[in-house]
Parts: C-alpha cells; structure tokens; sequence
C-alpha cells in the first residue's frame, strides 16, 4: 500500500510540475479557437489538485490576491451585461488563463535557478512574438511612413484568426506587446551580469547574440507596427532604463521637455499631437480620439457596475451612443485608453482592482530593487519595470482590452515580480533540489536536446 501511495505521490509531484507546458498548450489553442475545451479545463483542475496534494496548499498567496479574486469574481456580473456573449466569453477565458499563468509562475519560480530560466524563457518568447508579428500582422500601408514595398515581401502565414478584421494580428496589438518585450530585452542586453548567463555554464557566451537578436528582430517589428502609441510607450520605458544607468541623465530628460513645450508654444502642438492621437481611421483627427473617450465615459456613467460586457464597445457605441465623427459602419473595437476600457468593459470594481494590481506590480518592483544590490537581478527588475511603464503609456491613447490574448504577458509580469520579491524575502533558507520549479526543470531538458 506505501508503495502505491510512493508511486501516486511521484505521479502527482510530476504533473504538479507540468503545469506551465499543458497551460502554454491550451493557450495555444485558444489563440487560434477562441475557446477551451472541457476536458482542458478539467485538465488544469488535475493540475492544481495534483500540487495541492504535493505541496500541502494549493497555491502560494500573494499580496495580489485580492484584486485577483475581485476581478474573477467579477467576470459573471460583466457577463450577464453583455448584449453579445460571443464577443465577451474570449475574453473572460483570456482573464481566467491569464490568473492562471500568474499563479503557475509563482509556484513554480522559486529560487535564483528558477529566475535564471524564467529570464531565459522570457528571450525565447519575445522572439516568438516578433517573428509571429512579422508573419501574422495586418499591415497598414503607408500610414506614418510608405513601406508597401518592405510588406509586400514578408511572408504572411498566419491568417484567419477568430475575430480579426482581416484575418491577422492587429498591429496596434502586436506594438502594445512588443512595449513589453522591447525594454526587457534592452535592459538585459546592456547589463554585464546576467541571470540568462546561469541557466547553463555553455550558455554563458551565446546569451548576448541571443538577446541581443531577440532586440533587434523586436524593434524591427516594432517599427513595422507604425504604432504610435507603441513607439512613444517603448521611448519613455527605454528612457527609463537609460535614467537608472546614467543619474545625469534626467537633465537631457528635462531639457527635452522644455524644447517640446516650446514647440507647442511656437504653435505646432496640434500637428504633433495629432501624430500621437490620431485613431486608425483614415479620417482620424483628434476631435474623433475625444469622442472615442467621451463615448467610453458615457457608458461607466450608466453602467458603473457590471460595465457594458468584455468585448461589446463597437457594437454599444454605435447602437447606443452614436458617433458624429464616426462612420456607422467603422469598426471602433474599443475605448483607445486602458484606464476607461477597464471600466468600460467590467465596471468600476473590476477598474479598482486594475488599478490595484498596477500598484502592487510597482511596490515589488520597488522593494525588490531596494533590497538587492545584484546587478543580474536589478536588471530583470528593471527591465520589467520599464516594460510596464511602457505598456501604460502605450495604454494612454490606446488599449489591451481585458482578457486579450497577448495580455498573458502582462500578467507574467506581475507574477515575476512578486516571484523575485518572494525569493529575495525567502532568500536566507537554503533551497533544496525538490523547490527547483517547471522553469528550470523544462529549461534544462531543452538544453541537453539542443
């Protein structure tokens, strides 16, 4: 009987610890489904039973859980607001995998081993994501700048997504999640001591042409993307960065901005910001960014609790609160500010907790780089940081609605974030070899494949 409940015990310690794998497989399937199936579900629901039973808990708490559960449980109440269930249910799928990622990477990265391999992991993704734009981007020809003949020659494999427009990846889309990448990969690509440099003794010496490929490959796309919003929310991240390295720095920062607030003075204001706001319409003015905002705010005012349904501000705005600027056939997906489309999208509870997971996110990155002096963890916290900062700026005159696809990533953010906190917090008990989590554990078989 001992060597059943032995074998089980093994059975349940190895599928506890499979549990990033068979989510990213299920997230790749929902990225080309819009849905998961049931036996999906019940899958992760083995998952997390199977980590309860091992680790006597099932899950590790955070300080972020509370907004988390506000969120989930709100996701019936937007729900059962929504005029259009095809449109909202994505969505909710997309929150509830994203809390999962969350949660998978913070039980399973717990040492420095496990941040090595998630930093890793991380390069390894972005890469993916810039070559998946590349392929997979509806671009817009001559938009800022006429590059048809550089798009006319990119290979365009993937096609046909659920929902799209034209059946690729949106490219406001693809820049908001390259704001993410773009300042992470900077940060690690300039900083001489790296946790990638870890993961393996003959990996040290190939982790700077990998990062620095994964840059250049993700500001190519990103340039591609003819995102302004991107562009802008990637400037200020990467500025940070430059600020935390060079502390002489924030005077060029300052001077910048008079010389800007003379341009506007000298009244080329509205051409610039017309620049930064101007909607994908061809038409666009700022005048129709104002009305995308007001139109956003009419529907918080009438429904600040449960919010009009993740994923119905298009059909909404048009049936209910009119565009002037608008055409009634143009496809206006949401609010173009994150902010208001939290709002929008599931009511003020859910925008409360929003925003309480943004400031969490900042306190651990905070705290995180006061207490270490390591320069290989500051630059993880940093690149992170920055990421943020430039997905939030990006988040001004744009938005990742919730539950959106690439927003995953956003939640591995602020999951590593609490990670690190955790480890450093942690750091005087010496790891054993059975708290190595799926990071290294999956990363150390990829290696000795490659």
């Amino acid at each position: 009987m001992s060597a059943s409940v032995s074998i089980a015990r093994r059975l349940a310690q190895w599928t506890a610890r499979s549990e990033i794998p068979v989510l990213a497989l299920f997230y790749l399937y929902f990225l080309i489904s819009d849905r998961v199936p049931v036996y999906g579900w019940a899958l992760i629901g083995v998952v997390w039973a199977a980590r309860a039973w091992t680790a006597g808990a099932l899950t590790r708490w955070t300080r972020l859980d509370i907004p988390i559960a506000i969120m989930v449980l709100w996701m019936p109440a937007s729900l059962w607001a929504s005029t259009d269930w095809g449109a909202s249910l994505p969505k909710i799928y997309g929150v509830i995998l994203s809390v999962l990622f969350f949660y998978s990477v913070v039980n399973h990265v717990s040492s420095r081993r496990d941040l090595a391999w998630a930093s890793a992991w991380l390069v390894v993704a972005s890469i993916a994501i810039a070559l998946a734009g590349l392929v997979g981007t509806d671009w817009a020809q001559g938009h800022i700048i006429s590059l048809g003949s550089v798009y006319d020659h990119l290979p365009r494999i993937i096609q046909g997504l659920p929902r799209s427009i034209a059946g690729g990846f949106d490219r406001n889309g693809v820049g908001g999640t390259l704001t993410l990448t773009v300042p992470l990969l900077a940060s690690f690509a300039f900083t001489r001591s790296s946790l990638i440099a870890e993961v393996h003794p003959g990996f040290a010496k190939r982790q700077g042409w990998l990062v620095a490929f994964a840059l250049a490959l993700s500001l190519v796309t990103l340039v591609l993307t003819q995102s302004r919003g991107a562009w802008l929310g990637t400037a200020i991240g990467l500025t940070a960065l430059a600020v935390e390295r060079e502390r002489r720095l924030p005077w060029l920062v300052i001077a910048g901005a008079v010389c800007i607030g003379g341009v506007a003075l000298l009244g080329f204001w509205p051409a610039v910001a017309g620049l930064i706001l101007k909607l994908d319409a061809a038409n666009g003015t700022i005048a129709s960014r104002l009305e995308v905002w007001g139109r956003g705010v009419m529907m918080v005012q009438d429904f600040p609790f449960t919010g009009i349904g993740i994923g119905t501000y298009n059909e909404m705005a048009h049936a209910l609160y009119p565009f002037f600027l608008a055409a009634p056939n143009e496809v206006v997906a949401h609010a173009h500010n994150t902010i208001l489309q939290v709002a929008v999208d599931a009511g003020l509870p859910v925008l409360v907790a929003y925003i309480a997971l943004l400031t969490g996110f900042a306190i651990a990155i905070v705290r995180g780089y006061r207490m270490t002096s390591d320069p290989a963890r500051r630059a993880l916290l940093m690149g992170l940081g920055a990421g943020m900062l430039a997905h939030q700026v990006f988040g001004l005159t744009d938005a990742f609605m919730l539950g959106t696809k690439p927003g995953v990533l956003l939640w591995v953010f602020f999951a590593l974030a609490i990670a690190i906190l955790e480890h450093m917090n942690s750091e005087t008990q010496p790891a054993s070899a059975e708290t190595t989590g799926i990071a290294g554990t999956v990363g150390e078989h990829a290696y000795r494949v490659i």
